[in-house]
């Protein structure tokens, strides 16, 4: 008896300390070296754990008491934005999967696989729908057919996960499925108003997940596209509607997340209405100070506004500003620095093609942005006919920030009552944007 004891004493901390744990394949090996965990909340993303990989790409993360039931996100590489996959944990399962950069994220453990099967899988179901009705004629059969595809989708997969964690994503996400086709109007129009039905953004499962996201940003792209763009006012309109109740920070953090999201599409004008609308005014009532700033500064530097204003001192001791600078009919600001290799490259490039047009109505403004004024002395006398000014120290972090300059060189082009006209990326884009002021005669 006393043995038997001691035995269950022994192997009681096993089990106190038994833990599931998250375990994983990268290939090709060389290519990954760690794993950062996050857990998504409402408000965003919160550190979870790390850890390295082994030379063979393997990687394993204990799931201890930290780790709770919840939608986490895998960062396996840097920049992070770029380079991660989110998975789900009910505080049970143990985790497991294989991953290469080709073919993404293979789960074997039954929750993920479900899910990330299921959405495959309906997706792509509906890429065809959309396809089909792209058509002149689209074939009611076909369609129907693909109508009966998502359904049977839909339904094995809420049997598959019943009464799991998996079941609130999947339920959630249950597109609008017609019992049958009469015309892509009325498909739309009723996919349209039931887009949202199944899914409820004050559930906090889900607003702790990249569904809310994922989902104004599906029926954003939807439905302005096949309204046409002069209606992303009223689906922006919509998207708010449907979260209006939500928490305020929750609000403000998936709708910043939304404007990024227009933003990096080049969505510019959509980005700008919906920060006026309702982004600003949520930053100021939780006092996000930054997201304030940060708005306000893309909505001033944005096509059509006007350039901030700044001054310099030519060698006569006059000073200039950008605003009573006058004689050119358009202006290109150039950001540059020696230090910088690009610009170096591209600023004599640049001075060439301009030196060589038949016109004198594009006057180039080069700012530089240095950490001392010798080099970039040295360096403007190769740049002759250029206004030239330079910015070092608070100067340079000022200016810097007024025009969002967060690498050189970066071009604006202004008309000549200064209003900003293009922001090419790169010489080949501001090369063609001259050429055509150039040519259009004015």
């Amino acid at each position: 008896m006393f043995n038997k004891i001691l035995l269950l004493l022994f192997i009681s901390p096993l089990f106190l300390f038994c833990q599931d744990s998250m375990t994983g394949k990268f290939s090709p090996a060389k290519d990954y070296k760690f794993g950062i965990l996050y857990r998504l909340t409402p408000t965003g993303k919160v550190y979870a754990k790390d850890a390295k990989m082994e030379e063979d790409g393997s990687f394993k993360l204990n799931l201890d008491s930290t780790i709770a039931k919840g939608s986490y996100r895998l960062v396996y590489n840097l920049p992070e934005e770029d380079h991660y996959f989110d998975l789900i944990y009910d505080g049970k399962e143990e985790i497991s999967f294989t991953f290469s950069e080709d073919s993404g994220v293979q789960f074997s453990d039954s929750q993920n696989k479900i899910l990330s099967e299921y959405l495959n899988e309906i997706n792509t179901v509906e890429k065809k729908i959309d396809s089909e009705l792209d058509e002149d004629n689209p074939n009611k059969t076909k369609l129907e057919k693909l109508f009966g595809k998502q359904a049977e989708i839909q339904k094995e997969a809420e049997i598959k996960s019943q009464n799991t964690f998996a079941y609130v994503f999947i339920n959630a996400h249950k597109p609008y499925i017609p019992g049958s086709f009469k015309n892509r109007g009325i498909y739309f129009g009723s996919k349209k108003d039931s887009f949202f039905n199944n899914f409820d953004f004050e559930n906090e499962e889900l607003q702790s997940s990249s569904f809310p996201l994922k989902m104004i940003e599906a029926y954003y792209d939807d439905f302005v596209t096949k309204q046409g763009g002069s209606f992303y006012r009223s689906i922006i309109n919509d998207i708010h509607f449907e979260i209006r109740n939500c928490d305020a920070n929750f609000q403000k953090n998936l709708l910043a997340d939304f404007w990024q999201s227009l933003v990096d599409k080049n969505k510019k004008t959509a980005a700008n209405y919906l920060a006026e609308s309702y982004l600003i005014e949520l930053a100021a009532s939780v006092n996000d100070t930054s997201l304030s700033e940060k708005l306000d500064l893309f909505k001033n530097l944005s096509i059509g506004a006007t350039a901030p204003n700044f001054s310099w001192v030519e060698e006569n001791n006059k000073e200039r500003t950008l605003y009573t600078n006058q004689g050119a009919a358009y202006y290109v600001l150039a950001f540059w620095s020696t230090g910088c290799s690009h610009c170096m490259e591209q600023m004599p490039v640049f001075h060439e093609k301009m030196r060589n047009l038949n016109s004198q109505k594009i006057e180039v403004i080069a700012i530089g942005l240095e950490m001392e004024d010798q080099p970039w002395k040295d360096s403007i006398t190769q740049l002759s006919g250029f206004t030239h000014v330079l910015r070092t120290d608070e100067d340079r972090m000022d200016i810097t920030k007024r025009y969002d300059v967060t690498a050189t060189p970066t071009y604006f082009v202004l008309d000549k009552d200064k209003k900003i006209i293009g922001r090419p990326r790169g010489q080949k884009n501001l090369s063609r944007i001259i050429d055509t002021l150039e040519a259009y005669d004015k």
